[in-house]
């Protein structure tokens, strides 16, 4: 049995890594799982484990954790501990050719009654292509990825993936059971009313 070495770090989540290294097994976890019950802790342990080791993670051990971990004070604690550590670069809302504050008070006012409170809104750092855009609720902020603001990106792709961060606004993310359901039945059938759907998609599979 090699020496185990924990430590709770300050993460911006419920993290958990382990490797062995050395001769040593070295796991961190998260300091929001300092005062978790020792029966959660056992459970991360038994999963940590078995993960490292490649063995079979036993089912009842993977449901304790993730009922405690789905739990509503946990949920909570994990936003408050996010929107404290989290560091969210701000870039700002003007670009070269999109002026996102400008698309937003448009999608809202024509879907949405002019109702939804404006959020933080950035253009991404990078030109992202593999997460075009994101609503950060611990922030506050939806992030549109710089790919768009150029002259031959449709003004209907930017809008649409504009319009399906709004939707997030308006249908946060609610625990099903022990699942996160992001997208639940009422979003996708909001989504669907975006005039030009099937266009902006098409735009989107080809960056």
């Amino acid at each position: 049995m090699p020496p185990i070495q924990v430590q709770f770090r300050r993460f911006t989540s419920l993290n958990t890594t382990i490797r062995l290294r050395d001769g040593q097994i070295s796991a961190r976890l998260s300091d929001m799982l300092e005062g978790a019950p020792e029966k959660v802790l056992h459970a991360i342990a038994h999963i940590l484990l078995a993960k490292l080791y490649k063995k079979e993670i036993d089912s009842r051990e993977n449901l304790r954790y993730k009922r405690f971990a789905s739990s509503t004070a946990v949920t909570r604690e994990i936003e408050r501990i996010r929107a404290a550590r989290g560091n969210k670069r701000f870039v700002g809302p003007a670009g070269r050719y999109y002026h996102l504050e400008e698309v937003f008070d448009t999608l809202n006012s024509r879907f949405f009654g002019g109702l939804l409170g404006r959020p933080a809104l950035t253009w991404s750092e990078c030109l992202a292509k593999r997460s075009l855009g994101h609503y950060d609720a611990a922030h506050n902020t939806i992030v549109v990825s710089r790919v768009f603001d150029r002259p031959s990106s449709p003004r209907y792709a930017i809008e649409y993936l504009l319009y399906h961060e709004m939707l997030h606004l308006k249908h946060p993310v609610r625990m099903r059971g022990l699942r996160r359901s992001i997208h639940p039945p009422e979003f996708k059938a909001e989504e669907e009313l975006f005039p030009q759907l099937k266009e902006a998609l098409a735009f989107i599979r080809r960056l």
